[in-house]
């Protein structure tokens, strides 16, 4: 495991992917539309799998990329469970 892996922007971007990874399962979405909400190549989505399951980051997308799409999918997840949850 390199350095990045374990750098605060490491730690940061994989805090955030739980993140959503917890509202998608709330709100009952398959990994599928996980992926597709954030963006992210077929090809390329196991190894962001395996990321959030502490493995090594992937390439691409990029991490600021990545924290963008993180950042706006877990908000936007997390207002429709809010919504269901009243």
């Amino acid at each position: 495991m390199n350095h990045f892996q374990q750098s605060p922007v490491a730690m940061l971007l994989r805090d955030q992917f739980q993140a959503l990874d917890r509202a998608g399962a709330q709100l009952s979405l398959d990994e599928e539309r996980r992926r597709r909400i954030l963006l992210i190549d077929q090809q390329v989505w196991p190894q962001w799998l395996r990321f959030l399951r502490n493995g090594p980051l992937p390439a691409q997308p990029a991490v600021p990329i990545m924290l963008r799409r993180l950042a706006a999918a877990t908000f936007r997840l997390a207002a429709v469970a809010e919504r269901h949850a009243v």
